[in-house]
């Protein structure tokens, strides 16, 4: 029977789709943010492979690494606490299929930028793999065909080669133009109370595409972040996240299990969940109380 990849519309489900392709017979690849899945909006088929997303019960194989995702007791496919999804479907294929061996530099790349285990100077000047990350927006639908053309790209070809084509360089020079907008507006929008560093940017309609982890740069003395951005996708809702500062690593609280009280979820590490406009600032506020001083 011939499968489906369904996936997150990240360098982590591209390149665990990347391997599902070299070990299954895959005729189609779709996307879907995590939060859709998770709440039943989208569809799910029975020949439908699940890679770094939460489980539905209609799918043939799931692989993820999200500790906060419910777990069920029997299932096709792997689940275990990784740097990243893509390393799940890799160890998983692995001892069977040792001509994916050929992937093990992407998988760590996938591994580094999920895990965010990044330098300062990698944060501040992003290239290769972490810059190609950066041009994958999975709330822009209209992008699936680059997302698709990514998947065939990094198949076979160098990260050399890849950077240089066409359109992935196109990509890649409009993000630096829209990220020096993005880190005006973070600096601009964000306040620190005792040891979070909080980044509020709902006043604004659309928000430029920007570098994740500057907010981790831009206050490196706290050691923790919470984002608050309107949804693009859910109008009239609110997207919350929440992350350990990369840089300074001291915090105790598992995130993803605390957004899993407020319908989210993630990795202990950073986790985010979609509220009513109207329960944003509550949330906000009893989010806080848990983090300040954590």
């Amino acid at each position: 029977m011939k499968m489906s990849v369904l996936t997150r519309a990240d360098l982590d489900g591209i390149v665990g789709t990347v391997l599902i392709k070299q070990v299954e017979d895959i005729d189609a690849v779709r996307f879907s943010e995590p939060k859709f899945v998770q709440d039943g909006e989208v569809d799910v088929f029975e020949n439908d492979i699940l890679i770094n997303l939460p489980y539905d019960t209609r799918c043939a194989m799931w692989f993820d690494h999200h500790i906060a995702n419910v777990r069920p007791k029997a299932f096709s496919g792997a689940f275990k606490p990784a740097p990243s999804a893509a390393r799940v479907v890799f160890d998983h294929y692995l001892p069977n299929f040792p001509q994916l061996n050929n992937y093990a530099q992407l998988v760590a790349a996938a591994d580094k930028i999920d895990a965010a285990e990044l330098t300062y100077a990698e944060v501040m000047e992003p290239t290769d793999y972490l810059l190609l990350s950066m041009t994958i927006d999975g709330k822009v639908h209209e992008d699936k065909s680059y997302w698709l053309k990514l998947v065939e790209l990094l198949s076979s070809q160098s990260i050399s080669d890849v950077m240089n084509e066409p359109e992935v360089f196109a990509r890649c020079e409009q993000f630096k133009v829209e990220n020096e907008v993005y880190k005006v507006l973070v600096k601009e929008n964000s306040r620190v109370e005792k040891n979070v560093l909080i980044t509020d940017l709902r006043h604004y309609d659309k928000v430029p595409n920007g570098n994740r982890y500057f907010i981790y740069a831009f206050q490196s003395a706290t050691n923790l972040s919470l984002k608050i951005v309107n949804d693009q996708e859910r109008p009239g809702m609110v997207a919350i996240g929440v992350g350990y500062n990369i840089f300074n690593k001291t915090a105790n609280i598992n995130v993803g299990e605390l957004l899993k009280k407020y319908g989210g979820g993630g990795h202990r590490a950073v986790g985010s969940t979609r509220v009513k406009q109207e329960a944003a600032d509550q949330v906000v506020s009893e989010l806080l109380r848990f983090l300040v001083n954590s």
